[in-house]
């Protein structure tokens, strides 16, 4: 089921990033892939705004809506690592904000998301790449 994981992942990330404009409902068909009691853990996001855990696929969404609303283009590259009933997706991430124009490079970063019969059931971010392979008993 492992491999099957990493490919429902992939193809959702595909779908977002084909997905245009970011103010568009549409670009958050990813909440297809959420278990209706998902844990979005975004405790460690460098945005104090909308760092915290989030309960339930409508609150992840909020998440989402919160997030792209601040961006006018988002564009990053990803690699993604089988980890067993987990995903990590190793990100390289820029950004240009909506009201200012100006362009920001998140830069390296990691998510981590555990899967349940085709649903991601848990997500969480981490701030080092490294930290997240280790998190899941693997190592660059």
């Amino acid at each position: 089921m492992s491999q099957e994981n990493v490919e429902l992942f992939r193809t959702q990330i595909e779908g977002f990033l084909a997905g245009g404009d970011l103010g568009r409902e549409d670009r958050l068909k990813l909440g297809d892939l959420y278990h209706p009691e998902i844990e979005w853990d975004a405790s460690e996001v460098p945005v104090p705004d909308i760092a915290g855990v989030y309960r339930g696929r409508d609150s992840v969404l909020g998440f989402w809506r919160e997030w792209l609303s601040a961006w006018e283009s988002l564009q990053f590259e990803y690699e993604l690592v089988d980890a067993g009933d987990r995903v990590v997706m190793l990100v390289d991430q820029r950004m240009r904000g909506r009201s200012t124009g100006i362009e920001v490079s998140f830069g390296r970063y990691a998510q981590v998301a555990t899967f349940r019969d085709g649903l991601m059931v848990h997500w969480q971010f981490y701030l080092s790449q490294s930290e997240a392979l280790e998190a899941v008993g693997l190592s660059e």
